[in-house]
Formats: structure tokens, C-alpha cells, sequence
């Protein structure tokens, strides 16, 4: 008879139990997988609408959307458990404890990751564009979260810091489409100036690649050892910058060789002296050298 008893007893509780907390339960269910098919919606909608704005990039519409989707969701799951009757006070400073400690853990990836939502937001550079950061030069091939990779040009891949990205300074070579090109060739001090000025600018103006204005420009920069240094600034667009480079140095000896301006080098000019000898000085250094001799040897004994 206990055990009947008994039975029937849980029987009774779990069924007031049921009936209690089953439809909150079930409430909180429902709201939940509503929430998040709410929260799938709106995050493919954030997407849609940011990939449609002007210079829209793909990875920043893709974390704005994923972000929006994972703080809905968040939301819905308190709200979730608070309609099955837990207590989210508790739950919520639980989280918000775990959040601090995680945030001094890892505040190395979480600076890089503010530096490359920053990043994504102002764009110093886009993929594609050559850029230089921390004296690392490439061609960027992609733009993350928490790093950026780029190629060099010897096949090499760099993968650089965000937070280094955002936090230094970065030379892009891309960003502008017209680029000077300064280089500097040296004349003999005998050569005449005028003439190898007028050789080297008229090697630049003979070129299609090099722009007409700004014309091409070309001055004494600077009186070396052995040497009167010419600088030549020219513009160009960025693509032919590295060509021109690369090929406007035998073009320019070409004409100077052939105007007659010597291009030197750097040598060595060794002067030998020949010195008298002196019977008066060569016989004082022989006494002198008897004397330190003797003393020596009177020191000794």
C-alpha cells in the first residue's frame, strides 16, 4: 500500500508539475527556433543591403551580418529561458564574467580584430593594391578579420597583424595611379653639365611611357667624391613605374656615351714617396739604439 501510495503520489506531482511548467516550456521553445529563423532573415537581409552599397566589400557585409545574427540569437535564448522559468540573472552575470576573463586572455586577437573591423570600414587598401607595412612590401591577396596576407614579388607569402596594419604606418603604391620615378646617375667633374642634362631628359622624353606634364626634370643634386650626381624625376602611371625603372639606365649610358660624358667610378690613387736617407739621422738611431742595449743589460744584471 506505501509503495502504491507513494507511486501515485509522484504520479500526482509530476503531472501538476507538467501541467505547470509544459506549456512554458513549450512557449520557450517555440519563441526560440522562431527567434532564430527571425535572426537568419534578418542577417541575410543586412548582407543584401550592404553588398548593394557603393564600394561594398563582401567580407565586412559578411561580419556585419553574422554579428547582427549572433547578438539576436542571444537575446531570444534569455528570453527563451526566462519564459521556462530560469533564472537569467545568475545566467547573464555568468556570461558576463567568462566575456572578462576571455576579453584578458585574448586581447591580443581581440585588438587585431577591432583593428580589422576598422579596417574594413575606412580601407586604407584594397586586394590587389601593393602596399608596404612594417617594412614588409606585397601585393595584398586578401584582407581578414584578424590579418591581411599579401604576395610579394618573389612568390612569397606575408601574413601582418591588423592591429599592426591600424596601428602603423602603411605605404600604399596603389593608391594613386600617377607615380614619380626619381633616379640619380653620376657624371665625371670634367664632363660638361648642360650637355648630359639635355642627354638624359631627352631619353625620358623619347620614351611614350613617361608623362608629358609634369615634363620630365633633371638637376645637380649633389657634388660626390668622385662624381656630380644628376637626379631625373619623371611621372608615369603606376604599372609602368617598375618597367621604366628597370630600363630607362641603359638608354640614358647609351646617350651619354655617345655625347661624350664620361661616367666614372670609384678608384684608388696610391702616391709613393721616396725619401733621402741621412748618414747623420741613420748613425744618431744606431747610438740610440746601443744605448737602450746597454741599459737593458745593466738593468738585468
Amino acid at each position: 500500500m506505501n509503495i502504491a501510495a507513494n507511486a501515485s503520489a509522484y504520479t500526482d506531482t509530476a503531472i501538476s508539475v507538467l501541467m505547470t511548467a509544459g506549456p512554458k516550456f513549450v512557449f520557450g521553445i517555440v519563441v526560440f527556433f522562431i527567434g532564430k529563423w527571425l535572426a537568419g532573415r534578418i542577417s541575410n537581409a543586412i548582407e543584401t543591403l550592404a553588398n548593394k552599397a557603393p564600394n561594398a566589400d563582401a567580407s565586412l557585409s559578411r561580419f556585419f551580418a553574422s554579428l547582427a545574427r549572433n547578438l539576436i540569437l542571444f537575446f531570444v535564448a534569455v528570453a527563451a529561458l526566462t519564459l521556462i522559468g530560469v533564472d537569467t540573472a545568475s545566467f547573464i552575470g555568468l556570461i558576463a564574467g567568462l566575456g572578462l576573463a576571455s576579453a584578458f586572455i585574448l586581447q591580443d586577437s581581440l585588438s587585431n580584430l577591432a583593428s580589422g573591423v576598422m579596417m574594413m570600414i575606412f580601407r586604407p587598401y584594397v586586394i590587389g593594391d601593393e602596399v608596404e607595412i612594417e617594412g614588409q612590401k606585397g601585393v595584398v591577396t586578401s584582407i581578414e578579420l584578424v590579418a591581411t596576407r599579401m604576395r610579394t614579388r618573389d612568390n612569397v607569402e606575408l601574413i601582418v597583424q591588423n592591429s599592426k596594419v591600424w596601428g602603423g604606418i602603411v605605404r600604399n603604391h596603389s593608391a594613386h595611379e600617377k607615380r614619380r620615378l626619381d633616379m640619380v646617375f653620376g657624371i665625371s667633374y670634367d664632363a660638361n653639365i648642360d650637355i648630359a642634362i639635355a642627354a638624359i631628359v631627352g631619353v625620358a622624353q623619347a620614351d611614350d611611357r613617361v608623362f608629358k606634364d609634369p615634363a620630365p626634370w633633371a638637376k645637380v643634386v649633389n657634388l660626390g667624391e668622385s662624381s656630380v650626381d644628376i637626379e631625373l624625376r619623371i611621372w608615369a602611371t603606376f604599372k609602368d613605374i617598375r618597367n621604366l625603372k628597370m630600363e630607362i639606365s641603359q638608354p640614358v649610358k647609351a646617350a651619354l656615351d655617345a655625347a661624350g660624358i664620361g661616367i666614372p667610378y670609384p678608384h684608388i690613387t696610391k702616391i709613393r714617396q721616396h725619401v733621402k736617407h741621412s748618414t747623420a739621422r741613420d748613425g744618431l738611431a744606431r747610438t740610440q739604439a746601443r744605448h737602450l742595449a746597454t741599459h737593458a743589460k745593466l738593468k738585468k744584471s
